[in-house]
């Protein structure tokens, strides 16, 4: 899906993966996490992590960078998990 190298720490990048895009995060050094780009609160796809948050451009929906849980509405709910993982200099679906 990505190279580790284009995910920095701290941030993320959203990708095309096997069912469509993913956001990956990467919070720590050996740490990425998969999460589903579209907010839950109308569909539409949240920014690139910045200042250790995700916001959603279209209602102001504010999400956590490292976890997808929410932060703030009008989103009910966090985003979706996508299982990732780390192998050998790429991020892969788990």
């Amino acid at each position: 899906m990505a190279k580790l190298a284009d995910v920095p720490v701290g941030s993320g990048t959203i990708v095309d993966g096997p069912s469509g895009k993913v956001l990956i995060v990467r919070p720590s050094e050996n740490e990425v996490k998969g999460l589903n780009p579209t907010c839950p609160h109308a569909g539409v796809t949240v920014s690139r992590p910045a200042g250790g948050t995700i916001t959603c451009p279209g209602h102001g929906s504010v999400f956590d960078a490292a976890t997808g849980d929410r932060k703030k509405g009008p989103a009910t709910t966090g985003l979706i998990p996508i299982p990732v993982k780390i192998s050998g200099d790429s991020v892969v679906t788990a």
